[in-house]
């Protein structure tokens, strides 16, 4: 008796992440049980300004929303603008590899074998998260972390290139 072979569909790319056309930038809606109405929230340089429009104070939603938005407006005219955008701005690493981005991670795989890998991860573009493994019982930890690093390095020069093009 033969039998047929079931052909595999490929799997289907993930849908395109697509921003809320109702989002307005810096500003956010508070509906709780005793809280409606717009809270605009600025961080630039370390310092966070937030500040509640309430629906009831302001004559309603839309009035509130005209007033979150004039508040926004100054608030960003008046603080420092960003010299870079935040993720070409050098932070301190917070990981237990001493490299941004990249971590060491232990797992154990389906035969029960705990296994070590570095995991690293990027930005390849807004929104648009990368990650990679490097098996540290392969490549031995220096050179895993040497070459996840030297991995993201160049995905952000990638990045930088693509955004300097537009």
């Amino acid at each position: 008796m033969a039998t047929k072979k079931s052909a595999k569909k490929p799997a289907a790319a993930p849908a395109k992440r697509i921003r809320n056309k109702l989002s307005i930038k810096n500003i956010k809606r508070i509906d709780s049980v005793k809280t409606h109405g717009w809270q605009v929230h600025v961080r630039r340089g370390g310092v966070l300004k937030t500040k509640l429009f309430s629906d009831r104070m302001h004559g309603g939603k839309r009035n509130a929303l005209e007033e979150a938005k004039e508040h926004r407006d100054e608030l960003l005219s008046s603080m420092a603008k960003f010299a870079k955008p935040l993720w070409k701005i050098k932070r301190s690493p917070r990981t237990n590899t001493g490299h941004l981005g990249v971590s060491l991670t232990e797992y154990t795989n389906k035969s029960g074998k705990r296994r070590k890998v570095i995991t690293v991860t990027a930005r390849q573009a807004l929104g648009k998260a990368v990650n990679r493994k490097f098996s540290v019982d392969k490549l031995g930890y220096e050179k895993a972390v040497k070459s996840a690093v030297a991995w993201r390095a160049q995905i952000l020069k990638g990045r930088a290139a693509e955004e300097k093009a537009k």
